[in-house]
């Protein structure tokens, strides 16, 4: 199976604690507004406790940190490592929002600008590149080799998640620096020392060149098949392709979020709710490549991602400067939403509540 025969089906597949944390200790700064932490205990024996408490066992690597400390690094599962690549899913579509935005500061394109202006594609309506970062396109894809592009909507009158919209990005990028995607993301993790990689081929292939990649696997009716019959492409790359350890994803969560990547005014424009996502956390806002939650009065970052064999969570909390990164390596049978997803969300929940607690 091709990664193009994943697009519509994953397109609007996302619409649909832990032991309490040890005392944090939260500074302020007179200089800043910011809380950082200077006390997390949170051990790998708690997450154990988590896991076994849950209903699915877990195969893959939690990272909870901070700016100075690393508090947790957990890694279960067979061949699993402190180092192990994983497929990341659609936290890559952060990645991309993050390479359009450098482009935006190079003046190679600016966020206004019409997608035919770099596409030979024919939008029922004008769509811009702010309008495919934020899902608020409409677009859809074509169903016919003449590139006319279908409407779900009016641009900029709803949301709708798209991954086909982030395959596009990829195609402008790669049009503007006239280079396969791919290779700009690998020059992207070069330049900035990250454990990011964005190689194409079958799957096969990857495990063969790559051996850190784990082995993913799906599940239907509770059984467990390794993934095999996979092939990643420049399409896929640019919105759930990408692969990387737990410590290349906190590297880039942190990179981010400490301004080495984008100017200022692109990371406001980038953590800057322009549109609202309906969720299983409730409405969310979302910006360019990124949710944003304000709620209790704690702001969270975050992005998930679900794709053949691999699923996968981070979040970035700016006043204490805590990131948490979870991936695994198998993608468990949606037919239950709560059990995909549930582990995930009692370590959202239960992280979110300490930092309240604090605040």
């Amino acid at each position: 199976m091709i990664a193009s025969q994943w697009l519509s089906r994953l397109t609007g597949l996302q619409k649909t604690g832990l032991q309490k944390i040890a005392c944090l200790l939260l500074v302020f700064s007179a200089a800043s507004v910011s809380l950082q932490l200077s006390a997390f205990e949170l051990t790998a024996t708690d997450v154990q406790t988590i896991i076994d408490n849950d209903s699915r066992p877990f195969s893959g690597s939690i990272v909870i940190s901070d700016n100075h400390t690393r508090y947790v690094h957990y890694q279960a599962g067979c061949d699993i490592a402190s180092d192990s690549l994983f497929m990341i899913g659609s936290i890559s579509k952060t990645v991309t929002a993050t390479l359009v935005l450098q482009a935006v500061d190079q003046k190679k394109l600016t966020l206004a600008d019409s997608i035919t202006d770099y596409l030979e594609i024919i939008p029922e309506h004008p769509v811009t590149i702010s309008q495919l970062l934020n899902h608020t396109s409409g677009i859809t894809l074509p169903k016919s080799p003449n590139l006319n592009a279908g409407a779900q909507f009016m641009p900029a009158s709803q949301f709708n998640y798209s991954n086909y919209g982030y395959k596009l990005l990829g195609d402008i990028l790669a049009q503007v620096y006239q280079q396969p995607y791919a290779q700009l993301v690998n020059q992207f993790a070069a330049n900035n020392q990250l454990d990011i990689h964005a190689d194409t081929g079958s799957i096969a292939q990857r495990h063969t060149t790559q051996t850190r990649l784990v082995k993913g696997y799906t599940e239907q009716q509770q059984q467990r098949t390794q993934l095999t019959d996979f092939t990643l492409n420049n399409a896929f790359i640019a919105f759930g392709g990408m692969q990387a350890s737990s410590a290349g994803v906190v590297e880039f969560i942190n990179g981010l979020h400490q301004g080495q990547f984008l100017s200022a005014t692109s990371y406001q424009a980038m953590t800057h709710a322009s549109a609202v996502r309906q969720h299983r956390w409730g409405d969310t806002g979302y910006g360019y490549g990124l949710q944003i939650s304000q709620q209790d009065g704690l702001v969270e970052y975050s992005h998930s991602g679900y794709i053949p064999g691999y699923i996968s969570l981070m979040l970035y909390y700016p006043q204490s400067q805590l990131t948490v990164v979870i991936l695994e390596n198998t993608s468990w049978d949606l037919d239950d939403i709560d059990r995909v997803f549930g582990l995930h969300d009692k370590i959202r929940q239960a992280v979110r509540e300490q930092l309240t607690t604090y605040e």
